[in-house]
């Protein structure tokens, strides 16, 4: 058995996020930068937005100690249920809050961050009327999906939310249609991010964790695949929320109390089918930005020994000064052009032959190797030893930071180039590409050396454009 949440990383008591007679708190995570959470009383509609502390030691309160803005909501309150519903694509830095009052309708509003005075939800975005009964709770899945489910009969629909509605029905599209007949009101169930759902069973302790197909569709089970499996049992205690904050990290929150335990999630691999099918389509298009990156440096070098004219001259030309600097090396252009041209000869022997060298693995893994970064990386590689792919190397999924949120193709295919230039040889990360005023003053000498330079000029030739990877997670 594996414990989804296998690392403690701060246990705090907290007494001014807790219940007293007369004030229901309800704790909705809101996403953002510093894994926001909205704190809303029930009977007063009073509000406060809290921004993490990025600097919260292991007994310290996880949030700073003033609200980033406080309140009350004027028609906001006993009855109403809020659920955040992030933002389109699932992006965490922006998003909006269903304000769901059941048998009536639902009002959607955007937050504003930006706020640091009154109510942070001043725009509405939707108000109509949707039946869906009171007994359903309502998740939000990313990418416009929400799960609908009835804790009384463990009925489960997954409804499309249409974002440009503004007074129609938001869930228009039932996609799926199933039943977790065991799973009732005594269960809480958390979407994780990166298509992972938790259930919980508080009566028996028992918790899982399934991976969330999106392919399947209609009268059909959607979550195929038992990631974990484990019992909190002596852990986490009945009646204690299960929030999840984003960035991989879990609350674990008793109402009563105001009790506070922060976990770290060991997010899977992903399956091995999914994983094989997406390294090899990656390699592909990998393979064929470095041979476009090779013709077009061997047809410029032709054209400068006179030899013949190229018609893609000036671009290159431009190419290889923005990423390389390679007219002013000291050593002159044709010693860069050679070290370049060796560099790709390299990397189109490993995408066709060293496959078996690039692997996945978990996050723990992955922070281990790492030497225990808060942080770990899309991938990591040893020089002539191996490369190393984690789970945010998968695609499109969010788990609320950019750096760790899947990636698209483009990214993903940049990243094997990134991380075959430090596998062939000691080439360090001097500056990435997103990384505007440094990548731009890189010095020859070190952008011959430097793995996003060897990125972005074979995506630049390839396609046309400078995609400063990194800035956008699903390019």
């Amino acid at each position: 058995m594996t414990d989804p949440l296998n690392r403690l990383l701060i246990e705090h008591t907290s007494t001014s996020r807790r219940n007293r007679p007369g004030e229901t708190h309800h704790l909705v995570p809101i996403g953002g930068e510093r894994r926001e959470l909205l704190d809303w009383v029930e009977e007063t509609g009073a509000f406060k937005v809290w921004v993490a502390d990025p600097d919260a030691g292991p007994t310290d309160d996880p949030y700073k100690p003033v609200p980033r803005t406080s309140g009350t909501f004027l028609t906001i309150g006993q009855g109403h249920r809020l659920v955040w519903l992030a933002s389109q694509l699932g992006l965490w830095h922006e998003g909006s809050v269903l304000d769901w009052v059941p048998n009536s309708g639902g009002r959607i509003f955007e937050l504003n961050r930006s706020i640091t005075a009154g109510d942070p939800m001043p725009e509405l975005l939707n108000a109509s009327q949707f039946s869906i009964p009171p007994e359903r709770e309502l998740i939000y899945l990313d990418h416009e999906r929400v799960l609908d489910w009835d804790r009384f009969t463990g009925d489960i629909l997954i409804w499309d939310y249409d974002r440009s509605a503004t007074t129609t029905d938001p869930f228009p599209t039932r996609l799926n249609s199933t039943s977790f007949p065991n799973v009732r009101e005594d269960h809480q169930i958390v979407y994780l991010g990166g298509d992972m759902l938790l259930i919980w069973n508080e009566t028996s302790g028992e918790v899982e964790v399934w991976r969330y197909d999106r392919t399947l569709l209609g009268e059909v089970d959607p979550f195929t695949d038992l990631e974990m499996s484990d019992s909190w049992t002596g852990e986490i205690e009945p009646g204690r929320k299960i929030l999840y904050l984003g960035e991989d990290q879990v609350l674990d929150w008793d109402p009563t109390s105001g009790s506070h335990r922060i976990w770290s999630f060991d997010r899977p691999r992903m399956p091995a089918a999914q994983f094989d099918f997406l390294l090899n389509t990656d390699l592909d298009t990998a393979a064929h930005w470095v041979a476009r990156a090779q013709e077009r440096i061997v047809a410029y070098q032709v054209a400068l020994a006179g030899s013949g004219t190229d018609p893609n001259f000036s671009a290159t030309d431009d190419a290889l000064r923005t990423h390389f600097h390679a007219q002013d090396h000291p050593s002159g252009l044709q010693f860069a052009l050679a070290a370049i041209l060796d560099m790709y000869v390299g990397m189109m022997n490993r995408f066709s032959t060293g496959t078996g060298s690039i692997l996945q693995v978990t996050k723990e893994t992955a922070i281990s190797d790492l030497g225990g970064v808060s942080d770990y990386t899309r991938g990591y590689s040893t020089q002539g030893v191996g490369t190393r792919l984690t789970p945010a190397y998968r695609t499109n999924d969010t788990i609320g930071h950019p750096g760790l949120d899947g990636a698209g193709p483009r990214l993903r295919a940049a990243i094997l180039i990134h991380e075959t230039t430090h596998f062939l040889g000691d080439n360090p990360d001097t500056a990435l590409e997103w990384q505007i005023q440094a990548y731009d003053a890189l010095t020859p000498e070190l952008a011959l050396r430097n793995p996003a330079s060897y990125a972005s000029f074979a995506h630049q030739v390839t396609e046309g454009t400078f995609l400063r990877f990194g800035l956008e997670p699903w390019i």
